[in-house]
């Protein structure tokens, strides 16, 4: 288990560094588009308010939820 954790970790690390930006243009954005999330119809309010606040830690720009009214 240890070594799945470990191994998601440094390959998450890996994509956001990648992709990451410190400013465009003279403007400081700190944000990578490495990674892309989509959250699913089923998260309730909790849980996606919960990956929507990791998405931002972690700088990602590119968020999509399949979430209907």
């Amino acid at each position: 288990m240890t070594t799945a954790i470990s191994e998601i970790a440094t390959k998450t690390l890996a994509a956001r560094t990648a992709g990451w930006e410190d400013a465009v243009g003279g403007v400081t954005c700190n944000r990578t588009k490495g990674i892309a999330a989509l959250g699913g119809s089923s998260l309730n309010n909790e849980a996606a308010y919960m990956m929507s606040k990791l998405y931002r830690a972690l700088g990602l720009v590119y968020t999509e939820t399949q979430a209907r009214n």
